[in-house]
């Protein structure tokens, strides 16, 4: 008692944007009473029952701060119930605080029965004799402070306001609820996070980076009108000012035309180049918000919040922007690296589940090519994944978001080691093309350009025929495809032909070896090429 835990949780609740419950309160409204009346009729023991059951209530919640009463921890199946579920921290005080801050002992029954003896009475309205209210608080103390010490943070609040208390459970969160990976790229280096529910946490991480108070969030209405909302509401929280910029839905958002849209509406709300650009969404809205923030005067921050399986683990990291011009995808654009990564697990819990299956095309690309260890996890987990249980999501992403940080601080610019990244690329966007707008996603196009691409491996001798079934087994039992439609075979040998990768005959891209290691820039003769394309026609790979 007064060390301000209900102050500090309901601060710490508006910061989050989360729910706030004391359970104190829960047991009075379900009694119809007040904690002091409660002892008064039934005795302490009655009331420790009572607020056990309102602990397992409430503890089961999610994006909850809980306030318990100072004796909570006395039953070790409230500690159990919270543990649980949640973090636990102690804010501590010592003595002479705590009784400069409780005044009178009126509405603390523990304290005034504690210190006025069994069977003693005191009149109403009579202030306990300080000698008294110390000696009990002083024998509370010593009983519990074991117990207070078993927590995950011990918190003393004896010289610190209300709001640096929460900043500094904020800072806990930001440490215990996510995976850190670093970018490691120089003065541009950056830190991508990843976890379960751990959106609320980035106006924190925005404050420990200086950034001025105009934060614009791009994303498409839909996701504005949900996730967003509850963005620009921790945001304000935090004492920032949200603007909120809605675009289209679809590759159409990714032109000059919605760039241009973007940069009249940040000037006109006088954003400036300690301004932050929040990319919610897809693959578009980060291209689209990356090329916005690396071009609105000469840059401002940018910080990346993908919303789907394939932003997460691939477009968002490494600072790829662009936009469409003239027909060409990507064809006016930057290399921009953001200032944040931050993916949250829950995010996925929307998604269509086509669009996770196309994502998790790009996670089994990256185990297949550097990470054998995600590989056996995704063998053992891929059902889980499907499931989308937190535990599974959070690990594939943070392996491949990992993996693509290694290689994005070898080669930012791509001019070798993150040509890797390519891998079913090649022959995946041909299949692309040639099946038709819309007819397959990206990444049920990568998990075929995937299978023909280890076969075409297979028949110049680089890799066993078991080493391509084990990736095409885990692929098809991720619900993807390892063949093309049927398509107009001079269509996909244009789209072929069409490749930057395509010189004189020949074309290169990287070939599989083994799980785990994929050869660059390997020769493929075109004639051989061409037979492992055409044998995909009947729905079947030729032997």
């Amino acid at each position: 008692m007064g060390t301000g835990k209900s102050e500090v949780g309901r601060l710490l609740a508006r910061r989050l944007g989360w729910r706030f419950v004391d359970t104190d309160r829960q047991v009075e409204l379900r009694e119809g009473a007040s904690v002091a009346q409660i002892f008064a009729r039934h005795g302490e023991a009655y009331f420790r029952t009572a607020e056990a059951k309102a602990v397992a209530k409430v503890a089961a919640g999610q994006d909850t701060v809980i306030s318990t009463g100072g004796g909570v921890v006395l039953r070790p199946e409230n500690m159990l119930h919270l543990r649980r579920h949640s973090w636990i921290i102690s804010l501590t005080a010592p003595v002479e605080v705590i009784l400069s801050r409780l005044g009178e002992a009126e509405g603390r029954p523990l304290l005034r029965s504690a210190s006025t003896g069994a069977g003693q009475r005191t009149s109403r309205g009579r202030a306990l004799r300080k000698a008294d209210m110390r000696q009990t608080v002083t024998r509370l103390l010593s009983e519990r402070r074991p117990l207070y010490r078993d927590a995950d943070l011990i918190l003393d609040v004896s010289a610190t306001a209300p709001a640096r208390a929460v900043d500094a459970i904020v800072a806990f969160l930001g440490r215990r609820e996510r995976q850190i990976i670093p970018v490691r790229l120089d003065d541009r280096a950056y830190t991508i996070y990843v976890g379960d529910g751990i959106l609320p946490l980035l106006p924190a991480d925005l404050g420990a980076l200086e950034a001025g108070a105009q934060v614009a969030v791009v994303s498409h209405r839909p996701l504005l009108r949900t996730v967003g909302q509850r963005l620009a509401a921790a945001l304000a929280a935090w004492e920032f000012d949200p603007l909120t910029l809605d675009v289209p839905t679809g590759e159409g958002a990714k032109s000059l035309a919605v760039v241009s849209q973007l940069c009249t509406k940040l000037a006109r709300a006088r954003f400036d180049r300690n301004s932050t650009l929040v990319a919610l969404g897809g693959g578009v809205v980060g291209d689209l918000g990356g090329f916005v923030a690396a071009t609105y005067m000469r840059g401002i921050r940018l910080v990346q919040v993908p919303t789907t399986l394939l932003a997460m683990v691939d477009s968002s990291i490494g600072g790829k922007t662009g936009v469409n011009h003239a027909g060409v995808k990507n064809l006016v654009g930057a290399f921009y690296q953001p200032a944040e990564v931050l993916a949250d697990v829950r995010l996925l819990s929307t998604l269509p589940a086509r669009e996770l299956r196309s994502g998790l095309a790009e996670v089994i690309k990256t185990a297949v090519i550097g990470d054998p260890f995600l590989f056996e996890f995704l063998e053992r987990e891929v059902d889980a994944v499907l499931a989308r249980e937190p535990r599974a999501l959070a690990e594939v992403i943070t392996h491949c978001a990992a993996y693509k940080a290694r290689i994005v601080e070898l080669d930012e610019r791509e001019r070798r080691q993150r040509m890797i990244l390519n891998y079913g690329h090649t022959i995946g966007h041909a299949v692309e093309a040639a099946a038709g707008l819309g007819r397959l996603t990206h990444g049920e196009a990568v998990a075929i350009g995937m299978a023909l691409e280890a076969h075409v491996a297979q028949r110049l001798g680089l890799v066993p025929p078991a080493t391509v079934q084990r990736q095409n087994d885990l692929l098809q039992r991720a619900g993807l495809p390892v063949v093309t439609p049927r398509v107009n075979p001079r269509l996909l040998w244009r789209a072929m032909a069409l490749d930057k990768k395509m010189r004189n005959g020949m074309v290169r891209f990287p070939l599989l070896k083994g799980i785990g290691e994929v050869l660059l820039e390997q020769e493929v003769p075109e004639v051989l090429l061409r037979e492992v394309l055409s044998g995909t026609r009947a729905g079947r790979l030729r032997a």
